[in-house]
């Protein structure tokens, strides 16, 4: 059956995905990523025929967005990054699936991260000790030949991911984005973690927090725009008991709009005090 046939067999109509899931399908794919005409006793028309259907049935693979579900065993977590509430991918090694006989080596991977407290995050290594955690990714083949063997039964596939899903036992639990960044599941919120002037004497936590309590809803508008959870770290500092002239000096979030939005969101806030100062915000 040529490839094409045998990859619609798993894909549902109208999907533009294959389900990548059996070893006559992993099988087909590697070939084709390899594929090469044998041109024995071949003449130049008949040859030149033969290089031309090869290279389609590699674009033809090459072309085509698989999705494959990487059990609990075939992948790892990394660190657990507490102040941006994000849980890493361990790209240090491929992935493994379909029974241990497909490694995916994605671009990428170290920079795959997943959004989730720390009680989600011990529930999900709990599943994924249980065995009942799964990581399914839609990626896409980069081209290069395939490495391994059908009679070892472990082919090796480069590629790169459009998106990453940690799946359990009740169902979708965290994904991230083609550039491997958390997606939140609902509107993401400001927190602010600190705020303090330097002519504060040791002041309580909660009542730094409390100085930009008015700003709190304009805040929360620019973490709506954020791709991905993080720190914003901002500097400013205070006249005639206002917040002035914001500007940020750490920024995990990566995005510049949403620090800008920041910026002006605080910018004007009514402070009591003089002198410098620094906000901690998290976007989560």
């Amino acid at each position: 059956m040529p490839l094409l046939a045998i990859l619609l067999v798993a894909a549902a109509p109208g999907q533009d995905v294959v389900q990548l899931t059996s070893k006559t399908q992993l099988k087909e794919l590697c070939e084709a990523l390899r594929a090469q005409p044998s041109e024995t006793d071949l003449d130049p028309a008949q040859i030149a025929e033969a290089r031309k259907a090869a290279q389609a049935r590699r674009e033809e693979a090459v072309g085509r967005w698989y999705r494959v579900e990487v059990s609990s065993k075939g992948f790892a977590f990394g660190r657990y990054r507490a102040q941006d509430q994000q849980l890493e991918l361990d790209g240090d090694r491929p992935l493994r699936a379909i029974d241990d006989m497909l490694s995916l080596d994605l671009d990428g991977i170290d920079d795959v991260s997943f959004a989730g407290s720390s009680e989600q995050v011990t529930a999900w290594t709990q599943e994924k000790k249980a065995k009942a955690l799964k990581l399914v990714v839609v990626w896409k083949p980069s081209g290069a030949r395939c490495a391994g063997s059908a009679a070892a039964e472990a082919w090796r596939i480069a590629g790169h991911a459009r998106s990453w899903e940690l799946l359990g036992a009740q169902g979708t639990l965290a994904t991230a984005n083609e550039e491997g960044d958390p997606v939140g599941a609902g509107p993401r919120q400001m927190r602010v973690e600190k705020v303090a002037l330097d002519t504060d004497d040791a002041p309580l936590e909660n009542e730094g927090r409390s100085r930009l309590a008015s700003s709190q809803a304009a805040l929360d508008r620019c973490a709506a725009g954020a791709v991905r959870t993080g720190r914003l770290v901002m500097s400013f500092s205070v006249h005639d008991g206002r917040v002035r002239e914001p500007q940020v000096i750490m920024d995990s979030l990566r995005d510049e709009k949403v620090a800008g939005c920041v910026a002006r969101a605080i910018s004007g806030t009514e402070l009591a005090g003089t002198g410098h100062g620094t906000a901690s915000l998290t976007v989560q």
